[in-house]
C-alpha cells in the first residue's frame, strides 16, 4: 500500500483554513476561513488574522519582500471580497488563500529564486492593474461630474 507524502503543519493548517469538508457528492471543498467569515462585521478579518500565520512564517524563512507581498495580496483579497455579504463566502470557497500561501511557502523553500521571480510578476502585475484601475475610475468620476455640472449651468 502506498504511503501518502506527509504534509507540513502550514498545509494542515491551510486545509483546515480552506478545504477540510467536502459538499457530498461534488469536488466542492471549504474549510473554517468561510464559515467563519459568516459572522457578520468581524469573521473576514478573523479569518485574516489566521491567514497571518502563513505570513510569519515567511518572514522566519526570511522570505523576499515581493513573496511577502504576495502573500499580503492573497490575504487582502481574501478579506476585502469575503466581506461581501453570500458572495464573499462563495469566492472564499473558490479563492483558498491560505492553500495559495502554503504551496508559496512550500515553493520558496523548494525552489526559491523562481518563486521569488514569480512573486515580483505577480506584484507588478497587480500594482499596474491598481493604478490603471483608479485612473479609469477617476476619469469615469470626472466626466460624471462634468456632466453634473454641464446640467446645472
Amino acid at each position: 500500500m502506498p504511503q501518502s507524502k506527509p504534509t507540513s503543519k502550514q498545509q494542515q493548517f491551510a486545509e483546515l483554513l480552506d478545504s477540510k469538508f467536502r459538499i457530498p457528492k461534488t469536488n466542492i471543498t471549504f474549510g473554517i476561513d468561510p464559515i467563519i467569515g459568516l459572522v457578520p462585521g468581524i469573521g473576514d478579518w478573523i479569518g485574516g488574522l489566521a491567514s497571518l500565520y502563513f505570513l510569519f512564517y515567511a518572514v522566519i524563512l526570511e522570505a523576499k519582500t515581493t513573496v511577502i507581498l504576495r502573500m499580503l495580496l492573497n490575504i487582502l483579497i481574501d478579506i476585502i471580497i469575503g466581506a461581501i455579504p453570500l458572495i464573499g463566502e462563495i469566492f472564499d470557497v473558490g479563492w483558498k488563500a491560505n492553500i495559495k500561501n502554503a504551496r508559496l511557502l512550500e515553493d520558496l523553500q523548494q525552489h526559491p529564486e523562481e518563486t521569488e521571480n514569480e512573486s515580483k510578476i505577480v506584484v507588478w502585475g497587480t500594482g499596474i492593474l491598481s493604478v490603471i484601475l483608479i485612473f479609469s475610475l477617476l476619469y469615469v468620476i470626472a466626466l460624471l461630474m462634468m456632466q453634473v455640472v454641464e446640467t446645472i449651468l
